[in-house]
């Protein structure tokens, strides 16, 4: 099996820290530039996006929480998501994180508009409202205080790594003191360090 990923996408993060953390030594890691339109990865995402798990049959997987919950059934009978199909709770926890994470991604795209004179001052405030009340909302719901690592939580650091390295000049750390806290003891982790942004 490939995974196809680049570096600073943080959803591809996701996927390579869940490799990481259950020691799958099956899937070959593939950097790509997913602008470059190379046709052996087209062939496996039409879409064009990263990461993308190409699978021994020829099929693919794509999308980062399919992923992500392939791996987790497969090598970890889904320790990190837990048996959540009927637990809706836990669901939308994963789907605020992962709504942040895209807005994350938006903001940065926003940035990048900027340089053809087509920033849009209203999405960039939303984006980053949306970032500061979804991180309020984490902190308060205390989704740090599970004592084992849960997918919620490998989301969230990958989430706050990517605020730091894309974006920091959003103060997150003065608006969720108790997320810093957590944040710091739990990012230095070697499944975290070995697949940091840059």
């Amino acid at each position: 099996m490939k995974l196809f990923y680049s570096d600073a996408s943080p959803y591809a993060r996701c996927v390579r820290i869940f490799i990481q953390y259950y020691k799958v030594t099956e899937i070959d890691e593939v950097v790509v530039d997913p602008f470059a339109n190379e046709e052996v990865f087209l062939r496996s995402n039409p879409l064009g996006k990263v990461p993308c798990l190409s699978l021994n049959d020829g099929s693919s997987l794509y999308d980062s929480e399919v992923i992500m919950r392939f791996v987790d059934a497969k090598y970890g009978d889904a320790e990190l998501f837990g048996e959540q199909y009927d637990d809706w709770t836990n669901q939308c926890h994963f789907s605020l994180l992962k709504g942040m994470l895209d807005s994350a991604v938006a903001l940065r795209q926003e940035q990048l508009r900027a340089e053809e004179g087509l920033r849009s001052d209203f999405w960039t405030a939303r984006f980053e409202q949306a970032l500061l009340r979804g991180l309020k909302q984490v902190e308060q719901l205390g989704l740090v205080n599970y004592q084992k690592l849960t997918a919620q939580q490998v989301i969230l650091v990958c989430l706050l790594d990517y605020l730091d390295f894309r974006h920091p000049q959003l103060l997150w750390r003065n608006l969720v003191p108790a997320l810093e806290i957590w944040h710091k003891k739990i990012a230095i982790k070697p499944i975290f360090t070995m697949t940091s942004p840059h």
